[in-house]
């Protein structure tokens, strides 16, 4: 992630309560003798010992389950601390996406009184691991995680549920026996991207070749936008994807991704990346091959993050899947204190314990109508 879609923590600093307790210390630090897990450490040895492990099984392959346990239900023992204050390990505050979600969160949280302490991962897996036993250990009535590894969640709902704290999962994938599940509906937003890119194409002759930038291996959200992009533009015999690459869910290996794909198959007329960060650095990846957004190349990104808006308005995107993360922090925290005074959420899917959010498409057309509305939030 570049310039253009990272704040540093310093701007952060002023607008959000981030405790960075619990980093896990480098193994030849000399100052790792010294106890850095709070005011409870066998709890939080004993939690991040659990889940070093689930992440050592996690190479097996354990990531790429989503939702691969029922929820808990049986946890109805939860019990309120005093002061009320929820928990939230988000994934990484550097980007403009998981900076909305905290504000979410915040809002919610404002909304009923209530107190939040958040914990930044960085986007390491020992940091989801680590911040979040913190915020147990803390004595937090309620816990939100976003996680960086889904994997490593398990042991992480154990503590949790061990200490009598509801866990409520927002965005990314969850295992394990999570109480709730907050996502997009990201296979309707991925062919929701493949319905607009043949909308836009529709006048174009012959077959029209697509490129496809998936985010990293293994992630669920990810997977779950190509599937869905993929199955819907299955229906038109004239379209077919010619190249599908990962991304690694960045500018920069947006923009290699993209120049590669390009390089190969010089026809694309479409481009589908699976995050807005990609799409950024796809756009700049056309630019250096002479192509323009919307008249060679219908380029959809997915987010619907302020930079990309910024390119939709300027004509260098073409268009994006927007998340509301906004909206989903703030179910996040009104399930999470469901949850304490023993109420069910409203599940889209009961089984899997799933609320899932809705998605829209925003291009230029729309684009200062959906401004407006994020600027009310």
């Amino acid at each position: 992630m570049d310039e253009a879609t990272m704040v540093g923590a310093d701007q952060l600093q002023g607008r959000f309560r981030v405790r960075r307790r619990g980093r896990p210390t480098p193994p030849n630090d000399p100052s790792a003798a010294r106890p850095a897990w709070g005011r409870n450490p066998p709890r939080v040895a004993r939690a991040a010992a659990a889940a070093a492990t689930l992440l050592a099984l996690a190479g097996c392959g354990a990531g790429s389950r989503v939702a691969a346990a029922t929820a808990g239900a049986g946890h109805a023992q939860y019990r309120p601390h005093s002061p009320l204050t929820i928990g939230y390990s988000v994934y990484d505050l550097q980007s403009p996406y998981w900076q909305s979600y905290l504000q979410g969160v915040q809002a919610g949280a404002k909304a009923n009184r209530v107190e939040v302490v958040v914990a930044d991962q960085k986007s390491k897996e020992l940091g989801q691991v680590a911040g979040s036993a913190d915020l147990i250990n803390q004595g937090v009535s309620a816990l939100i995680v976003s996680p960086v590894q889904p994997a490593a969640l398990p042991a992480t709902v154990n503590a949790a549920h061990a200490a009598g704290i509801p866990v409520v999962i927002g965005d990314v994938g969850a295992i394990g026996q999570y109480d709730a599940y907050v996502q997009s509906d990201n296979q309707a937003g991925g062919a929701l991207a493949a319905k607009y890119l043949v909308g836009a194409l529709k006048g174009r002759p012959g077959m029209k070749e697509v490129g496809v930038i998936g985010l990293h291996s293994g992630s669920t959200v990810g997977d779950e936008r190509v599937a869905g992009f993929q199955r819907e533009l299955g229906k038109h015999r004239d379209f077919r994807i010619v190249s599908n690459l990962a991304g690694q869910d960045t500018v920069v290996t947006g923009f290699s991704a993209a120049q590669d794909m390009l390089a190969a198959n010089p026809r694309i007329v479409g481009l589908f990346a699976a995050d807005d960060p990609e799409a950024q650095g796809a756009s700049r990846a056309m630019r250096t091959a002479s192509k323009q957004a919307g008249k060679d190349i219908v380029l959809v990104g997915f987010n619907g993050d302020a930079p990309s808006q910024d390119l939709i308005a300027s004509g260098e995107q073409t268009a994006t899947v927007a998340q509301d993360a906004f909206g989903q922090g703030e179910l996040a925290v009104r399930s999470a204190l469901q949850l304490l005074h023993g109420q069910q959420p409203s599940f889209t899917d009961v089984t899997r314990r799933i609320l899932e959010v809705p998605v829209t498409v925003v291009d230029k057309s729309n684009l200062t109508k959906f401004r407006a509305a994020r600027a009310k939030q």
